[in-house]
C-alpha cells in the first residue's frame, strides 16, 4: 500500500536533516490522584513532597556526576538549572502550603502550584520566561511521578531512528548521549526552549512544536526531519529520502570542520577585526567561553535570579554569583543587564492578570525604578563584583533620557552607601539597551550621557514594526531585513561615531548568516550571541570584505521593502557565502 506523502510543519530549533524510522513516546495520561486528607495526615504528605523533591533532584545529581565534563556544555547548564528549580522557595513553599491549607494530596498540591507558576510565567512578555514556564512544568511533572512511582526513562534502540515525543525532560535527554539517534521531533517547545536547547547541545537535527505529531506518526514509520525549513516529511519516497540523507551528512561534515577551527581573532576577509562576545544565562557558562572563542559576555541576563521566587534575592546572593562570573571570565569584560522581566514573574506574577498588554507595561527598567528595594540590592551587588575584573551595567529597555538619568541617580546612591559601609566598590561603564523607537531617536543623547550603547535587535523589530512575534496571524512581518528596522541601526551607528562611544549588538540580527553582511557594513564591530553560534559568526565574518559590506548596507538603506533587501543581499554575495548559506540551512526563497 503505497500512502500519500504528508509535511507537518513546526519550528526549526537545532540544525540539520535526519532521516529514519519513528520511535513514537506517547505521553503518559498523567493521571494524577487527586483527593482531600484530614488534618492529621498533613504531615505525611508533606513528607512525601519533601522526599519527591529529594529523589527527583538525586536523579538529576546523579545523571549530571555520571556525565562530568564530558556532556556538552549547553546539556550540563540545562541540568543545573533544573536541579536550581528542585531548591526554588515558591514551587516548595506554594505546594506546602496548598497541602496545609486545603486539605488535598501532595501530587494534586504540586499540579495547583506548577500551573499557577507556569501560567504567570507564560504570560510574560519575555521568551526566556514564556520558555521557562514549560521548565516548571517539566519540573513539576517529574515530582508528581516521583510521588506515584512511575518514573520512566525512554525506550532502548534509538539508533538511527527518529525519535518523537511530546517533549524531552533533561534527565530523559542523557540516554541520548550514547545512542546515534536520527533526529528529535516533538509536540512541544520554541526554539528557545530547553529541549530546543538540548538537541543543539547534543548536535541532534530537531524540529520541535510540531502540534498532535505523537498522533500523526506511528512507531516504525520513515520519516525526514529538515531541521532548517521547520519540515516533518511523512510517507516520502527512497529518492527524497537518499537526497535528504545526502544533506545531512554534508551538514555534518561542514559543522564538524567549523567546529575544529581554533580561530583566537575574528575579522573581515580585508583584516577589520570584529569582537564576538557570548551571551549568558546561568553563571557556569562563563567558564565555558574559551571553548567557544568569546571574547567576553556581551550580555549575562541576571533574570534567572529572580525567576518565580518569594522574594528576589538579597545583595549578598547576588554579589557571590557575579563574582563567580567576573572571576571565571577574568581577564575578559563581561556585561551584566539589570533585570529584564515584568512584575508578572515576580512574587508569583500576581498582578498579571490586571494587565491587558504586558510587553507595553511595568517591566524591565520601569520595574526596577518603581521599585528601589529590587534594585538597589543588584546595583550594590554588582559594584562590589566590579572589583574582580572589568564590568559593564546595561540598563534595559530604556525609551528615554529621563530614565537613563533616574537609573543613574540610583547607581550613584547604591555607590555611596557602599561606601558608608565601607566596602570595596569597582568601577562599571554604564550603557542602555537600544530596543525601542523613542530610543534610537534619541540615540545621540544617549551616546553623549552613556559609556556605550547596545543594541537589542529582537525588540527592536518587535516594538519598531509593532509586530508580536509570538502571534503566528503576524508573526511573518517581524523582518529583520525591513528597511526601516535596517534604518534604525544606521541612527545608532551614526549617533555612537560622532561620540566615539562603543557599540555592540545582541539579539538574533548579531549570528544571523544572511543579515551579517548588513550588519557589519552597518558598522557594528562589536556582537554578542549564544556561543554556539560564534564558530558560524566568524565564518561568515571572514568571508566578508567590510568596503562591499558598506555598499550593500547603504543598497539596502535605500530599498523600499525587505524583498528587495533580501533579494540585493543574494545578489551581491550568492557567490562568496551561498554555499555556506545552504550548509548552514539558511533559506533564500524568502
Amino acid at each position: 500500500m503505497i500512502r500519500e506523502r504528508v509535511s507537518l510543519r513546526g519550528i526549526a530549533a537545532s540544525p540539520g536533516v535526519g532521516v529514519g524510522r519513528a520511535v513514537v513516546v506517547n505521553a503518559d495520561n498523567r493521571y494524577i490522584r487527586r483527593h482531600r486528607i484530614e488534618a492529621d495526615t498533613i504531615g505525611y504528605e508533606c513528607e512525601r513532597l519533601r522526599l519527591a523533591i529529594e529523589r527527583t533532584r538525586h536523579e538529576l545529581e546523579e545523571i549530571r556526576a555520571r556525565l562530568g565534563e564530558e556532556a556538552p556544555a549547553d546539556y550540563r547548564l540545562i541540568l543545573d538549572a533544573h536541579m536550581m528549580m528542585h531548591s526554588d522557595e515558591l514551587l516548595i513553599d506554594a505546594a506546602r502550603e496548598t497541602i496545609e491549607q486545603e486539605l488535598i494530596n501532595a501530587e494534586w498540591a504540586v499540579e495547583r502550584a506548577v500551573s499557577t507558576i507556569a501560567t504567570h510565567l507564560a504570560q510574560a512578555p519575555v521568551d526566556y520566561f514564556r520558555d521557562r514556564a514549560v521548565d516548571v512544568e517539566h519540573v513539576g511533572r517529574r515530582i508528581v511521578a516521583q510521588l506515584a512511582g512511575r518514573v520512566s526513562s525512554l525506550p532502548a534502540g534509538l539508533d538511527d531512528a527518529v525519535l518523537v515525543v511530546e517533549d524531552l525532560h533533561p534527565a530523559d535527554a542523557a540516554q541520548l548521549l550514547d545512542t546515534k539517534v536520527a533526529a528529535l521531533v516533538t509536540g512541544l517547545g520554541s526554539a528557545t526552549s530547553h529541549t530546543a536547547i538540548l538537541a543543539r547541545a547534543l548536535s541532534i537535527p530537531a524540529v520541535v512544536g510540531v502540534v498532535g505529531i505523537t498522533q500523526r506518526v506511528a512507531s516504525g514509520d520513515e520519516l525526514i526531519v529538515d531541521a532548517f525549513g521547520g519540515v516533518v516529511a511523512l510517507h516520502a519516497d527512497e529518492e527524497e529520502r537518499t537526497l535528504a540523507r545526502a544533506r545531512g551528512s554534508r551538514f555534518r561534515q561542514f559543522r564538524s570542520a567549523l567546529r575544529a577551527q581554533k580561530i583566537a581573532r575574528s575579522e573581515t576577509l580585508d583584516g577589520v577585526p570584529v569582537v564576538l562576545a557570548a551571551n549568558i544565562d546561568l553563571p557556569s557558562e562563563a567558564a565555558l567561553l574559551a571553548e567557544v572563542g568569546a571574547q567576553g559576555i556581551g550580555l549575562y541576563r541576571t533574570e534567572f535570579l529572580f525567576l518565580a521566587r518569594a522574594e528576589p534575592p538579597q545583595e549578598q546572593e547576588q554579589y557571590e554569583v557575579y563574582s563567580e562570573i567576573m572571576r571565571a571570565a577574568h581577564p575578559l569584560p563581561v556585561t551584566l543587564r539589570t533585570i529584564d522581566m515584568g512584575g508578572d514573574a515576580l512574587k508569583g506574577g500576581v498582578t498579571a492578570a490586571n494587565v491587558p498588554n504586558p510587553a507595553l507595561g511595568l517591566r524591565a527598567i520601569r520595574l526596577a525604578l518603581s521599585q528601589p528595594e529590587l534594585l538597589g540590592p543588584q546595583l550594590r551587588a554588582a559594584l562590589r563584583a566590579a572589583v574582580h575584573g572589568p564590568m559593564r551595567l546595561m540598563f534595559p529597555l530604556v525609551s528615554g533620557i529621563g530614565e537613563l538619568r533616574q537609573a543613574r541617580a540610583a547607581l550613584d546612591e547604591a555607590r555611596r552607601e557602599l561606601l558608608r559601609r565601607g566596602e570595596t566598590v569597582g568601577h562599571l561603564d554604564v550603557g542602555v539597551m537600544i530596543e525601542l523607537p523613542s530610543a534610537v531617536m534619541m540615540a545621540d543623547r544617549f551616546a553623549l550621557e552613556c559609556d556605550f550603547l547596545s543594541v537589542g535587535t529582537n525588540d527592536l523589530v518587535q516594538y519598531g514594526l509593532a509586530v508580536d512575534r509570538s502571534n503566528p496571524d503576524v508573526a511573518y512581518l517581524a523582518q529583520a531585513l525591513d528597511p526601516a528596522v535596517l534604518r534604525m541601526l544606521d541612527v545608532v551607528v551614526r549617533a555612537a561615531k560622532v561620540q566615539d562611544k562603543r557599540l555592540s549588538m545582541c539579539g538574533d540580527m548579531a549570528c544571523d548568516p544572511f543579515t551579517l553582511p548588513l550588519v557589519i557594513g552597518l558598522g557594528y564591530r562589536e556582537l554578542s550571541a549564544p556561543g554556539i553560534a560564534l564558530p558560524l559568526v566568524r565564518e561568515v565574518i571572514r568571508r566578508i570584505d567590510s568596503n562591499e559590506a558598506a555598499a550593500a548596507a547603504r543598497h539596502a538603506l535605500d530599498c523600499a521593502t525587505a524583498d528587495e533587501v533580501r533579494a540585493s543581499v543574494i545578489e551581491r554575495f550568492a557567490p562568496t557565502l551561498g554555499t555556506l548559506w545552504r550548509e548552514a540551512g539558511v533559506s533564500l526563497r524568502g
